[in-house]
């Protein structure tokens, strides 16, 4: 391969030897030993250099090879970048868990729903007649059985096809009470096994009253059931209490006389009748907070008329 310098390459090159030879005339030699220097003048720059104008006159000479950089400057070696290795993915093996069946449910056996248990109703039986200590034949039921209590002194007439059944309650030890001995409870039944009155006989104790508005629907003086304080009432009570919110309730049984009052000045009712061996009682088994219309309703009936019959003939016999 062939190159040629350009005058301005030649101009260069001269200018670089021109100035490497004078730097070189201005270094002193070393002195060789047991000699005197010797001085050599200097040559000019205008011997050493040659005008432009010849330099660039000057044949330019063919070069067959490159001339050779007097300083060459080792060329930087190019790395070739190393190559990007990007690892293949590593599969993982899945382990799938065992699925486990859910067992199969059970059979269930079909359970016959239980029959709801209904209380038996009270069996009544019928009770004997016994011979009255004082003999007496209700007007209206001249076939009604009687019923006298243990001590003889209290009984009534059970209407036809109801029932009674006598308790006679267990004394606590300790009590000193006179009426102990033959303190007796008369629970009465009608044709449906309902306890429609209870009757007590030989008792002691006491009540509490309060002040209350009083109608009396239905009444009727007993003949032969006098207490200590005089005579006896089959009464049918309607009292008002002055609550906050006035209440109402209604009364059926044996009252004394001084309950048989009306209007705001009344006290509320109770049975309690004090006869010759003890306390007696005789009230009738009802809803209290039965409405006006209920109550007129139910003393029309049947029912209401053996009550009525059944405490009227109430006697007490010394």
């Amino acid at each position: 391969m062939n190159y040629r310098r350009t005058g301005h390459a030649k101009y260069a090159t001269l200018v670089s030897l021109a100035l490497a030879l004078t730097l070189t005339a201005c270094t002193p030699s070393s002195p060789e030993a047991d000699r005197a220097p010797t001085e050599r003048p200097a040559a000019s720059v205008q011997e050493v250099l040659a005008s432009p104008q010849e330099v660039l006159a000057a044949p330019v000479a063919e070069v067959d090879a490159p001339v050779a950089d007097p300083d060459p400057v080792a060329p930087i070696p190019v790395v070739e970048p190393a190559p990007l290795v990007v690892p293949a993915p590593v599969e993982v093996p899945v382990v799938a868990e065992p699925v486990t069946e859910a067992p199969a449910p059970a059979p269930t056996e079909s359970v016959e729903p239980t029959p709801a248990v209904t209380a038996p109703e009270p069996v009544v039986t019928p009770i004997t007649p016994l011979e009255p200590s004082t003999p007496h034949v209700s007007p209206n039921y001249p076939e009604i059985g009687t019923y006298t209590f243990p001590d003889g002194h209290i009984s009534f007439e059970v209407p036809s096809g109801w029932g009674m059944q006598a308790e006679v309650p267990v004394v606590a030890p300790g009590d000193d009470y006179p009426y102990d001995d033959h303190f007796a409870i008369a629970h009465i039944f009608d044709e449906n096994g309902h306890n429609v009155v209870d009757i007590t006989s030989g008792g002691v104790g006491g009540v509490v009253a309060g002040p209350v508005n009083r109608t009396i629907l239905d009444s009727q003086k007993l003949t032969s059931f006098d207490d200590r304080d005089g005579a006896s009432y089959f009464a049918v009570f309607r009292d008002v209490y002055p609550f906050d919110t006035a209440e109402t309730r209604f009364f059926v049984g044996i009252v004394p006389e001084m309950l048989m009052t009306e209007g705001p000045d009344s006290t509320s009712a109770a049975s309690f009748l004090i006869m010759g061996n003890g306390a007696a009682t005789a009230q009738v088994n009802i809803d209290p907070n039965m409405t006006q219309e209920a109550a007129e309703a139910w003393m029309q009936s049947g029912q209401y008329g053996k009550l009525k019959a059944l405490l009227t003939s109430l006697r007490y016999a010394q």
